[in-house]
């Protein structure tokens, strides 16, 4: 027998101690023969000797024990319900089972009850009962250790904070973790037999048997867009709710093991970050950079489809005098106002953005120049219909006078030419038909073309 200490009923066994043998066997002669087996190794077995599956389980409870040999033919039991009962009464005691049918169909049947070997009468001697009994007693350690590993990992999933699925090859769930029912608003018994698709629809799937070519895994999980790393999807609650969420995949032979994370708040955050990136903080409408961005998209998509772009530059009528005389917060609600207007008077195709202080610029896409002048009148009209909103404090005490608190605006147009590179020229002729409004008298629509 290896010298090195045994790991025994949770302790270590100390080198050169005997193992506690007991041997449940009702027949004499049988009895004798394993005696005689393990006699010349009597400093490292010490055996104990009963005739009946109820007198075992006594001195199992009364006596240190560190492997079973257990006869199926027993005065008060029999075949796999002796292993059963002995199993029950201890689940973690190595066990090797005697039997005297050399039945190999049996001897599986035998070996599913939850031993952890099993001899033929016939094959008891020294050195097949040796490696036997040693074999009971490492393969019992591994199984403690595997049952002991499952436990922890079967805490981690259900402490995890995340959503963990398993998932089978047939995309069914096989494994829930609370986590993952709570996200999904049902009971894990519920969650597990469900399709993936159910919870996780179709964005995380890539739709077939190319996949499975092309991953030559057959009988694996092929359609998941991915197995390793992450991927973004939209999940289906059982309450109706659907929200973004991560998923990380790794997979074991047919099975893939997701850990399923909502990013609900991590997505409402990227987004005000890109509205603050992306948008005027004042009046809502895309800020210079962003407008100048969409602008060159638009007109790059002009060039693809050959159709006319028109380009209005806007500019509230003496907008410094409004802050002098009202205040910033008055003029500030200007602000705001034009900007409704625009939003109102435009399609939802046309792109507006503040290019700073007073100054908007519009972009109208598939729009010819005749259109884009109709439009502008009908700007220039709404724009005039919004008045400078006074607040006590910053009236002046004279009497009330609706022209001096009208606002107006100039507004230039222009169309960008087929070739043109950048967005910049026609946003610097309609620049020039701008201040050609303001040069003569304001509250009007000029129109520059090209020579």
């Amino acid at each position: 027998m290896n010298a090195d200490p045994l790991h025994i009923g949770g302790g270590l066994r100390p080198s050169g101690t005997a193992l506690e043998v007991l041997l449940v066997e009702d027949d004499v002669a049988d009895a004798g023969l394993v005696r005689h087996a393990l006699k010349d190794a009597a400093r490292r077995f010490r055996v104990a000797h009963v005739t009946s599956l109820a007198a075992a389980l006594g001195h199992i409870a009364a006596h240190a024990c560190d492997v079973v040999l257990l006869d199926l033919s027993l005065p008060d039991s029999f075949g796999l319900d002796t292993v059963r009962r002995m199993r029950e009464a201890a689940p973690g005691l190595p066990l090797v089972v005697l039997t005297g049918h050399e039945d190999e169909e049996f001897a599986v049947r035998v070996m599913a009850a939850g031993p952890q070997d099993y001899l033929f009468k016939g094959e008891t001697d020294g050195p097949a009962l040796k490696r036997a009994i040693r074999y009971a007693i490492a393969r019992s350690r591994m199984e403690e250790q595997l049952r002991q590993s499952q436990q922890r990992l079967h805490n981690v999933i259900a402490l995890a904070q995340d959503a963990i699925l398993v998932v089978d090859a047939a995309h069914r769930i096989t494994l829930a973790n609370p986590a993952a029912a709570e996200m999904f608003a049902m009971a894990p018994s519920i969650l597990v037999g469900l399709q993936l698709e159910q919870v996780i629809p179709s964005p995380l799937m890539t739709g077939g048997a190319e996949a499975a070519e092309e991953e030559d895994h057959i009988h694996a999980v092929p359609t998941l867009r991915a197995v390793a790393g992450f991927a973004e999807a939209t999940a289906q609650a059982a309450d109706g709710r659907s929200f973004p969420v991560e998923v990380s995949m790794s997979r074991d032979g047919d099975q893939i093991t997701m850990v399923v994370r909502d990013i609900t708040e991590r997505r409402r955050f990227e987004d005000e970050l890109l509205r603050l990136a992306t948008s005027d903080p004042l009046t809502g409408l895309a800020n210079r950079r962003h407008f100048l961005d969409l602008a060159e998209r638009e007109l790059v998509r002009q060039r693809r489809t050959g159709l006319s772009l028109a380009v209005l530059m806007v500019d509230i009528d003496h907008f410094k005098r409004i802050n002098d005389t009202y205040g910033h917060a008055e003029g500030d609600a200007v602000l705001r106002a034009v900007a409704a207007m625009c939003r109102g008077v435009l399609r939802t195709s046309d792109l507006v953005g503040r290019l700073g202080g007073e100054e908007f610029g519009i972009i109208l896409p598939e729009t010819t120049a005749a259109t884009a002048l109709e439009i502008a009148e009908r700007l220039r009209l709404a724009i005039a219909e919004v008045f400078v909103p006074i607040s006590p404090s910053s009236d002046d005490g004279s009497p009330p006078d609706a022209d001096r608190r009208r606002v107006t605006a100039s507004i230039g147009v222009s169309i960008a030419n087929a070739g043109e590179a950048s967005i910049d020229p026609p946003l610097a002729r309609a620049d020039t038909a701008l201040y050609r409004a303001k040069n003569t008298g304001r509250n009007r629509v000029e129109l520059e073309t090209v020579e």
